[in-house]
């Protein structure tokens, strides 16, 4: 398995917005820390991604890699850009238009192909 292509097709579907591309990548139970959630299982994360991308168009651009068949660790850059006024998001309130973007680490653990356990954090928000 070429670990960086696998990651890569995992990000391309889920730029699109492929919920069952990218759903396929995760474990059934598979357990989520990100900066505006932690969640349990592949349905929750789904859910949650399902919840952002009715509020707001996210693309994650892979800046470094570093994987193995049982672990990734990557530098990505997010962009968010608000479709509509939001509040109370969870890592700030964003209104219509509004475009943020941040370099973040993640950790992907990895069993039988899919993810196990992910764990995000924000490096630094680009202004």
């Amino acid at each position: 398995m070429d670990a960086r292509a696998w990651f890569e097709a995992y990000l391309a579907a889920f730029n699109r917005g492929d919920f069952e591309g990218f759903g396929a990548y995760y474990a059934d139970d598979v357990q989520f820390f990100g900066q505006a959630a932690t969640l349990t299982g592949r349905a929750a994360v789904l859910d949650f991604y399902r919840g952002v991308r009715a509020r707001l168009d996210e693309t994650v651009d892979l800046l470094s890699f570093v994987g193995s068949e049982t672990m990734a660790a990557a530098e990505i850059r997010t962009t968010l850009v608000a479709r509509e006024d939001w509040p109370d998001f969870p890592t700030g309130p964003l209104t219509k238009g509004a475009r943020r973007q941040s370099i973040n680490f993640a950790f992907y653990d990895i069993a039988d192909g899919r993810f196990t356990r992910i764990r995000s954090a924000r490096f630094r928000r680009i202004e």
